[in-house]
């Protein structure tokens, strides 16, 4: 494959690729369990079901670790004629008996080619991190560019506003406000606005999905997206089977995050001087917690790092989720944490400029806060 020069090529790339499915063919997706992921799986659901009339079986993960065998031996036994993965940083060469593309934005190094499972990420091009979209954003311009006529810029604006970026991609916002008016409440498209509007709860209605019931409930807030694409009020009222069983699931996170909030105010370590806010979560049965409680932190706090710990993610291991308010501290968490894996082998993880999740060996988790600390500027 050519490298690519900008975005409206490798858009174009995507739709050669969707010209050589047949009604007849079977798909699968694996994509990414937030709600970039999860709206990015809505939109390339209803791109397909307009051009061959069905849906993609869904395959929600929560990371790169879990492209594995036992998923790879799953895909194997269906046998689909394409595979397609969106918002994970995939190498093609794991899913080398299959076609189809990965669509991502993630930060990476070096990704190895191939030709029937091409790797697509605007950051080939692009390498300010602000201008690089989510991949919501990306299905959504395909979408939009073979059917015009579908209203479903706020299924992609739900993305968007979870994965910052808000201020990028105030396009789609701008068709939010023409395709369904009254649904942005809002004197001025930015990323503080978006947050605590109407989308602000969107993305987390969409996020708890995954949170309350794992891939199952992921998909739920897929299934959700699509049922209520022309009709978004059903969604927020939950007037449809899945829609009602994620307002349920948003109703169970408020509740636990309220909880948490309060934890946070009482037993988390303020860091004046790097002003970075440093809080180990209690033990809890939803899952994703860290990630989302990150947000909330960066939310209240914008001018703060929000490090968050979870010392029960796995046996042996701790996850820490680092989020900034981009407008307020000018590091780059993707930059420290490539320092500190360095010094810390155990250490893996990555993201973007703002937003970064690290899995390590819990021994070496009190190691790990003091470099942190020490890279702050």
């Amino acid at each position: 494959m050519k490298r690519l020069k900008n975005l409206d090529e490798l858009l174009e790339n995507i739709e050669n690729i969707l010209k050589k499915i047949k009604r007849s063919d079977k798909i699968c997706v694996i994509h990414h369990d937030d709600s970039d992921g999860n709206t990015s799986a809505a939109l390339f659901s209803i791109i397909l079901h307009n051009l061959i009339g069905d849906y993609p079986i869904l395959f929600p993960i929560v990371g790169i670790e879990n492209v594995n065998n036992k998923l790879i031996n799953q895909l194997k036994t269906m046998n689909p004629d394409f595979v397609f993965v969106f918002d994970v940083t995939v190498e093609p060469t794991k899913l080398d008996i299959f076609k189809g593309f990965i669509l991502d934005h993630h930060i990476f190094t070096e990704i190895k080619q191939r030709e029937d499972m091409p790797y697509f990420n605007p950051r080939s091009f692009e390498k300010e991190d602000e201008k690089v979209p989510p991949t919501c954003y990306m299905v959504y311009r395909v979408l939009k560019n073979l059917y015009p006529n579908e209203k479903v810029a706020w299924i992609a604006g739900i993305g968007i506003t979870e994965d910052h970026h808000v201020d990028s991609c105030k396009d789609v916002f701008e068709d939010v406000m023409k395709e369904s008016p009254g649904l942005l409440k809002v004197k001025e498209i930015n990323q503080k606005n978006l947050e605590k509007s109407l989308f602000g709860e969107l993305s987390d209605m969409v996020r708890s999905g995954r949170m309350i019931k794992g891939s199952e409930g992921a998909k739920t807030a897929v299934l959700a997206l699509v049922e209520c694409k022309d009709r978004p009020d059903k969604l927020i009222n939950g007037l449809t089977q899945h829609s009602l069983a994620l307002r349920r699931f948003y109703e169970k996170l408020s509740y636990e995050i309220q909880d948490c909030m309060r934890d946070v105010q009482m037993r988390s370590k303020f860091h004046k001087k790097e002003k970075v806010i440093i809080y180990t979560q209690k033990r809890t049965r939803i899952k994703g917690l860290t990630s989302f409680l990150a947000d909330k932190i960066r939310q209240k706090y914008p001018s703060w790092i929000a490090y968050v710990v979870n010392e029960d993610y796995d046996r042996g291991k701790a996850k820490i989720s680092i989020r900034l308010e981009q407008r307020k501290r000018g590091e780059n968490l993707v930059s420290i944490i490539e320092k500190i894996k360095e010094k810390i082998p155990s250490l893996k993880g990555g993201g973007h400029k703002s937003a970064v999740g690290a899995i390590l060996n819990l021994d070496d988790a009190i190691e790990f806060e003091k470099e942190f600390l020490s890279s702050i500027e």
